[in-house]
């Protein structure tokens, strides 16, 4: 199975380090980064582990907890041979602003 990472959840990764190591310590800050890479490397043997999330659009992507940091979620989306990952973020954001949704249209 192919993985492919969306930009932006590269800057949420890469936002979630800094939070951490400045807030929690740089150690914590190594450990969650370890965990996300070893949530993603799972996906590729389970990929429909998450939860489906109707709640967003578009409506097929998934939303997994992470096991040693339960606080946090990771998007994506799957198909046959394609885990494609689109976030990674704490689980008190509002997440269908983040996915487009609650967006004021264009004039």
């Amino acid at each position: 199975m192919k993985t492919v990472f969306r930009p932006q959840f590269w800057v949420d990764l890469a936002d979630g380090v800094a939070y951490l190591a400045e807030n929690a310590s740089p150690e914590i800050a190594r450990r969650w980064h370890a965990e996300v890479m070893a949530t993603i490397s799972g996906l590729e043997h389970w990929p429909s582990l998450g939860r489906l999330r109707r709640d967003l659009t578009p409506s097929d992507i998934r939303s997994l907890v992470l096991p040693r940091y339960p606080r946090y979620l990771l998007f994506y989306r799957c198909d046959a041979d394609t885990i494609e990952v689109l976030r990674i973020k704490h689980g008190m954001m509002d997440f269908p602003r983040l996915f487009g949704e609650g967006k004021a249209p264009p004039p």
